[in-house]
Parts: structure tokens; sequence; C-alpha cells
């Protein structure tokens, strides 16, 4: 029998949906006639004062788009959870997101790694992101096929705030009930956000007589002008009645078809909520298969559930319209040849006073990592959601690891730390750390432990010796000591007269190590006949160096890795696995006396074994010997540099390697011996149209002021910055590297007209 009011409101909630720009919906409200009436909207969480709340969420549009498809995975594992008729507050629940994966969808580990591409794909046709608007507003569709919620529940669901909706549910990642308000700050003029959801069926109560369960339900948010009663905007949601708005239906069109039509395929349940006029940065409104597809692997390096990412705005030329989210896990897996020999490893790191982390450590060819498609520096991640980062450069300057910058990539998993030390490390939002105790402690030790670490150390010293021409490199040198040699004002910059400490000859070429993927051997490195007795002050720590024939990524990869316990009251802080050997950093109990001797049993075991390997050793506890000094020696800064730096030219085609561009003049590394390489952007476009300008003079003369003028005057800066600070790898040297784009400008008309003033007898 033809129901008419309930036509009507499928009709409103149709046109809203199918609706591609805010204006459009205020037309279709203002024709409902609820745009002006302030009785048919309520408070987003039932708080008057709730942009006190969404203010307070993500920092970037990426971050709060991010949180609805979080918002997703969890709505299918609980779905999941529920059809095996397991309440998720239960005991009998998973206790963490990979039980949750493994055990309600079958997948190895709980890891979407293991799944190969086209079984990922099918699984992430749950959740899809779909791009539809226009190219300049896009808006985007979030349609999940997880529980649903019937129209009865929106308002202690999608919109409630700081309830405790999920709090007993182990397993998934939304836990502070912001109810994904972060995208408000970002949709359009008016934070339009449609919601529309309707409960799965098979996991509806039984001899339930409540008519709203078998029902779709739907309503807008928006930005509620301030009124006399209320003067500060608030986020309010379309709720007639106060009730949202419900209909009959056994399906929608709501998913999308064949490119370029959005709104085709059926969807019976599930949930779909629609943002639109969104404010991504300009790059990222690009088709959303390419570098809106890097961003979310950026922000969801290790997810639950894969994405399905699907562009469904009209005018586009592309050989594909839908592609797979899977993270960046999944890509560093699917794409080894991108990976530098052997270096895809990593180890548990146990931080005193903090907890204890898993890090894995990727190093991208440097061909490859001159692209889009890999980030660099440390990412901070709980159940494989990016929660804060440091940014590839800063990485590389703390621990000398400087040719690596734009290539390494280093995950490092918290969520196995305690409940208490996460909450005081991040913020509610999930997009940065905290300035605390903890997050000093947490830094320091993986800076520590990327600075021993001999792979990287090796790489990076290899790319050096790549990037530094032998070729007319001693003749720099010469120029060098002759200027200084000239001035003791210059020489006075450089200390003693250090000699240049540059690679000669050819490119080591890396040795290739063929490791086993489960070890026969993990043992001590020449070990004494009558064992092994280290000695370790209280206060310190020490070193424990093993050789093995396992894989580098041993202790780190996905499948079926290998696990290292420690039997004794010493501590396992830290491993590290390279090429055949394995060093282990242990520290004593602090409440040790000097003359214990503390047993150690190191047990390393896999699946293949029937037996682990096992080798055992002793750590003889000292007295407590004189703390490090923090930030390096007592006394005064010394304020010379480390000798005379290396000068290195840079054209046109190695810009990427540098990251340099037609304005860049020059970049100052530090290396592991606190050698300083000065890269000069040769084809500078000042330096250019110098050249080309005064065509009457040499060329090399040129040449031959910019490089070394502004070499000069960059240790200048360099040596006045030094004086500031306790060691050379806290200055700024991004700070020098910007001033000396001004520089470039004039420096040579500078030589130029002060050459011309010079009288005959000072010349």
């Amino acid at each position: 029998m033809p129901n008419p009011q309930n036509d009507h409101t499928k009709d409103l909630c149709l046109r809203l949906l199918r609706a591609e720009l805010e204006d459009e919906v205020v037309a279709i409200l203002r024709e409902y006639r609820y745009w002006d009436d302030r009785d048919a909207w309520l408070a987003y969480g039932n708080v008057q004062n709730n942009r006190s709340i969404v203010g307070s969420q993500q920092n970037s549009a990426i971050a709060a788009l991010v949180e609805k498809l979080v918002n997703s995975i969890d709505a299918i594992l609980i779905y999941e959870c529920y059809r095996t008729n397991v309440d998720p507050t239960c005991s009998a629940a998973p206790l963490n997101m990979k039980q949750a994966v493994e055990r309600f969808l079958g997948i190895r580990d709980g890891f979407i790694q293991n799944l190969d591409a086209a079984e990922r794909t099918r699984l992430a046709e749950r959740i899809r992101l779909v791009a539809c608007g226009t190219k300049e507003n896009p808006a985007y569709l979030v349609i999940d096929s997880g529980e649903g919620q019937s129209p009865d529940q929106f308002a202690n669901t999608f919109l409630s705030l700081l309830r405790e909706n999920k709090n007993k549910i182990p397993f998934v990642q939304g836990k502070f009930n912001m109810g994904g308000t972060g995208v408000f700050q970002f949709t359009g003029q008016h934070s339009f956000q449609l919601i529309l959801s309707k409960r799965q069926p098979d996991i509806l109560p039984q001899n339930a007589d409540n008519p709203l369960l078998n029902k779709w339900g739907f309503t807008v948010t928006r930005r509620m002008p301030p009124s006399a009663n209320q003067p500060n905007s608030t986020y309010v949601y379309l709720a007639p009645g106060r009730s949202v708005l419900n209909f009959e239906a056994d399906s929608l069109a709501l998913l999308p078809g064949n490119y370029p039509y959005a709104y085709v395929g059926d969807m019976s349940a599930g949930t779909c909520i629609k943002l639109w006029n969104y404010k991504l940065p300009g790059r990222l409104k690009t088709l959303a298969t390419l570098d809106l597809r890097y961003a979310l692997e950026r922000y969801l390096q290790n997810p639950a559930l894969p994405i399905r990412i699907q562009e469904r705005r009209s005018g586009y030329r592309a050989h594909y319209f839908d592609t797979t989210v899977s993270g960046l896990y999944s890509v560093i897996a699917d794409n080894p040849e991108d990976i530098e020999q052997g270096m895809d490893t990593g180890s548990q790191i146990v931080v005193p006073d903090v907890g204890t982390i898993e890090i894995r450590i990727v190093v991208i060819k440097e061909e490859q990592a001159e692209g889009k498609k890999y980030p660099s520096g440390i990412f901070f991640n709980v159940n494989g959601q990016l929660h804060s980062e440091i940014s590839g450069d800063v990485v590389s300057r703390k621990t000398k690891l400087e040719y690596l910058d734009n290539s390494l990539i280093v995950t490092v998993d918290c969520t196995n730390l305690p409940q208490l030390v996460r909450e005081d490390l991040f913020m509610n939002s999930r997009d940065r750390m905290r300035e605390c105790d903890e997050r000093t402690l947490l830094e320091s030790s993986l800076y520590e432990y990327l600075k021993d670490h001999p792979g990287l150390r090796e790489i990076n010293a290899r790319r050096r010796q790549q990037r530094i021409s032998s070729a007319g490199q001693q003749n720099v040198t010469e120029i060098i000591r002759n200027l200084l040699r000239g001035d003791p004002t210059l020489a006075a910059l450089f200390g003693a007269g250090q000699q240049i400490r540059v690679p000669i000859g050819p490119v080591n070429e890396p040795i290739e190590y063929a490791g086993r993927q489960f070890p026969t051997f993990f043992r001590i490195h020449n070990e004494p006949r009558d064992g092994l007795i280290k000695r370790c002050p209280r206060n310190h720590t020490c070193r424990v160096e093993y050789e093995t024939d396992a894989n580098n990524d041993y202790f780190s990869r996905v499948v079926d890795p290998g696990h290292i316990e420690v039997v004794g009251s010493p501590t396992l802080l830290s491993h590290h696995l390279w090429n055949g050997k394995a060093v282990l950093r242990f520290s004593v109990p602090a409440m040790s006396n000097p003359g214990d001797r503390l047993g150690v049993r190191v047990i390393v075991n896999d699946i293949s074994r029937v037996e682990p390997l096992v080798c055992n050793f002793s750590i003889e506890v000292e007295a407590d010997a004189p703390p490090y000094p923090p930030g390096g020696p007592q006394g005064e800064p010394r304020v010379t540099l480390y000798g005379t730096p290396n000068v290195i030219e840079v054209r046109r085609g190695d810009w990427a390697l540098h990251h340099f561009n037609e304005k860049s003049a020059l970049k100052i590394k530090l290396t592991e011996d606190e050698t300083l390489d000065i890269y000069i952007n040769m084809d500078n476009l000042y330096l250019l149209n110098e050249i080309n300008r005064r065509r009457s003079m040499n060329p090399e003369i040129l040449n031959h002021w910019f490089k070394y003028g502004l070499f000069l005057l960059a240790m200048g800066m360099l040596y006045n910055e030094r004086q500031k600070v306790r060691s050379i790898e806290e200055v700024d040297r991004d700070k020098i590297n910007d001033f000396t784009e001004g520089l470039a400008i004039t420096i040579i008309p500078i030589i130029l007209q002060l050459g011309k003033g010079l009288a005959p007898e000072a010349a």
C-alpha cells in the first residue's frame, strides 16, 4: 500500500545524497522548510557548546577523513563479532584488532599483507571511499557494510560525543567518541555531513517489536550560526520532532557503478556518509586514485582492513578509476625490488619508563624515493593508524644518516604500550604527540638505535661516496686550503685544519648476503671457552654480539617471524640483525649490587624448529659509572667547525637527490665523522642569468665566485650559529640553506661592484 509520507522522506534523503555541491543542499533544505527552522535541529552530542570539542580535533583534512575510514573498520569488525553470536564487550571477544581480523575474517596473523592483491580488492569492497562532487569542490562518500544503526540509535552512536560507546570493546580503534567530528572544519562553509544507515538484519534482536529496527535513518549535520540564545556557533543535526528522519526501503542505489556513475548499485544495510565541498589541499583534489591514495597510505600504514577508492567525478582520463588502499606495509610487501638489499628489518625495543615498542626499518632505493610513492621519517602507529611522525630530514640530522633523508622509513608500533603511557603520549585527535618526558625518552631511544644500526651506516656511507665525485676533488681541496691559508679569520672557522675526509676510488658495491629464512645457528661471536662474562655498570648498558645465518628480516617480517626471548633478570632493550651479525643490548636491574653475577639465557625460536636455539652468558654488575652528560661533554662549547668541508657541485640532473629547484643555492650535510659536505647548485637560476648577461667575462670566473663565495658566507653563518649551541648537530642548517637562496641573487653583482671601487694600492 502506498505511503506518501514514507516516499516524501525517502525522496528528501535521495535528493540530498545525489546533491554534489553544498549550495544544492541548502536549496533542498529550504524547499523542505528545514533550513530556517531552528527547532528542527538538535545540538550534536546534546552539547550546546560543542565547538570546543570539534575545534580540538585533527589539524589536517586528510587526518580527519581517515577517522571516518577507521570508524568504518570498527563497524565491520563489530558486525562480524555479532555474527558469531559474541557480545563485543564480553570476555570471549578478541583482545585486539589483529585477533579480530584473524578470527572473524580468516586472515593469517591478522595482517592483510598476507592476502594477494585480488583478495584484498574483494575485501576492500566492504569499505569504499567514493570521490564525487566536482574537480574544484570534491565531495566524498564513505560507505561500509558494517553493523549499521537503526534510526532510534543515531543519537547514541553517530551523533554522540564523549560517551563510552566503544570503551568496552577491546578490538576497535575509536575510543574517544568524538563522532568523527574532525571533518566538520573541512566540509565547506556549512560543515554539511549526511549520515544514512540501516542496521544489518542478521544481527537484529529476536522478537523485537521496535518498528524502527528495519528502517533506514538519515540526518544532516551543519554549523549553526550564533543567535541571541547562542553566542557562539554550534554544530547541529536535523531532527524534526526531536528524532532523525526515517523511511522503509529494502535497498537503496548507493554504490558506485562504472566510471563516472556514482549511484547505481543496491545496498540493503550498512552506513553511508557524505561530505560536501571537502577542503583537501590542492594536490589531493586531483584524481583520487593517485595522490589521495598515497596520502591515505601515509596515515593508514597498516590498516586492519583495506579500503576501495573509487573516482566518479566526470572529466578525468585515466588508466583506472578504482584502486585499493592496503597501507604502506602492503605497498612495501608488494614491491620488494624497491628496497635496498637486506634493508627490511627491525626489532622490539624496550624503552625504560615508557614500555615496549615494535620497530620496523625499511630503506627505499634512491631512484624510487625520488617519487611520491613512499614517505620518509619515523611514523608512530597504534592499530595501524598514524598518530604522530617525525620528518625524514629531522631524523637524518639527529642520527647523522643525512644521505637517507628521503628514503628511510621507520614505523613504530605503539599498540602494546601501557594504556596510561599512550594517553600521555598521544593527543585524542590521534595526529600528534604531546611534549612530555615519555616522548623525550622514546625519541632518544629511537635515535640511538638508528645511529648504531650497521646496515643504515653502511648504506649512508655508500650513498655519500656515490654523490661525492673523486674526480677534481683534490683541486677543490687545494683551492679551499689556499683561501684559508691567506686569511687567519677564515682559517679560524675550521679549527686545526684537519684533512678533508673524502671517499676516494670507485664506489663499493654492496656485498650480497645470502641468509636463511629459518636460521640453523644463533651463537655468541667468538665465545670464550669458559663462557662469556660481560661487565656492565649498573647505570649503563652492555652489548653482546652474536653470529647467525638468519635473514635480516627474521625478527620483523609479517609471515613466520622469529622470536627472541630472554630468561634472567637483565632486560633485553633492543637488537640489531644485519648480514649475519646480531647485536643485543642489555641493562641490569637498578636494585642489583656491584659484584653480582647475573645469568642470561637467550632463546631464539620459530615455527620451523622442534627445539629452540639457546645460548647462555653472564653479566657481572659493576659500580655506577659517571653518567653520560646531557648534551655532550661539559664546559664551554667549541665554536670551531670540524675541519675543512667537502664542496660538491650539483647540476640540474641531480636536483631531485638534494630537493633542489632553480632557486636553490646550497645544502649542508653532516657526516658520521662530523665532516661537512657542502652541495652548491651550479645550475642556479641567478648564476645562469649572470653568466648570460656578462658574456664578456669568463664564465669560469663567475662560477668560481658563486661557488666559493656562497661556501664562505655559509661557513660564516654556520660558525655564528655554532657558538650558540653545544654541538654542531643542534645548528639549524635549514635556516642557513634558506638564507643562501637570497644571497645567490646578489653575490656576483656585489663582488663585481666592490671590486670596481678598489684603490690601486688596495688592489
